[in-house]
């Protein structure tokens, strides 16, 4: 029995997959296969890489300081608002040249092509499952490439090209890939859905018009999802957050391992342990 595990998005509400992961490792229990998507895909190639214990207890999530690094870098009418010169540089050195089939376990970031509307999974090796039309493999890439595809937010982040791909953030077609772990062989799989719901919003301004729009999608998408593909679905995020806050790094990374040590029981049962 293969135990895949689905890291959603959410932005800098991705260090609650830390706490997830921390109190599994803590346990003993290790997934076959890791996927994850935009903030889930930073959170699985930091735990495919080995990097678990060195960033888990930072004082600060790594790239919770990208917004205000490039917040004014505008490229005049713009693809996005943050070109992401600054966040690669951090991919590049926090991940190093590891390509995705040099983590352990199998590691599979989630992200869209733009043009075509596809989703497009990064990982090394094939399917074990058959892929519907709409869900394509992209292959084995460096990991900090496959990352910074999968966290293109649109119209926030430019979109990322690999070979002649135009790609952004996963969660527009997939945020909580349970469904890419099946296909990926996982036989069992334990899914983090940071979502609290579509959050309140004073609409100050187009960008909370946007994300407002992508959270609507993203709930419904997900739900569905959930509901076809996760045995167990942790939800480490009670109330709204917000999704690009640094501030919350330590009490995001203790709410994902509160929610995991509650479920430890019912985890240790469906893996049969």
């Amino acid at each position: 029995m293969r135990f895949g595990l689905a890291l959603g998005g959410g932005g800098l509400k991705g260090s609650a997959h830390l706490g997830v992961l921390s109190v599994l490792e803590e346990n003993g229990i290790k997934p076959d296969i890791i996927v994850g998507t935009s903030a889930g895909s930073i959170a699985a190639a930091i735990y495919g890489a080995g990097l678990l214990p060195a960033v888990a207890s930072m004082p600060g999530f790594p790239l919770g300081n990208i917004f205000r690094l490039e917040s004014y870098r505008f490229t005049g009418l713009p693809l996005g608002l943050i070109s992401g010169r600054t966040l690669e540089s951090m991919l590049k050195r926090t991940l190093g040249n590891r390509s995705l089939s040099e983590l352990q376990p199998l590691t599979a970031a989630v992200t869209c092509d733009l043009v075509s509307g596809e989703t497009v999974i990064y990982a090394p090796g094939r399917p074990v499952k058959p892929l519907p039309p709409d869900i394509v493999l992209g292959g084995d890439v460096p990991a900090w490439q496959a990352v910074r595809a999968s966290i293109s937010l649109p119209a926030i982040f430019a979109p990322y090209k690999i070979g002649s791909r135009l790609l952004v953030d996963g969660g527009l077609t997939d945020n909580v890939p349970a469904d890419i772990a099946r296909y990926l062989g996982a036989d069992i799989v334990i899914a983090v859905d940071l979502g609290s719901g579509v959050p309140n919003r004073n609409f100050r301004h187009a960008g909370e018009v946007l994300l407002q729009s992508l959270d609507i999608i993203g709930h419904r998408n997900t739900s569905l999802t959930l509901r076809l593909y996760a045995d167990i679905v942790l939800q480490p995020i009670k109330t709204p957050v917000s999704a690009w806050d640094a501030g919350q790094f330590s009490n995001l990374i203790a709410a994902g391992a509160e929610e995991t040590r509650q479920n430890l029981d019912q985890i240790r049962r469906l893996l049969g342990s």
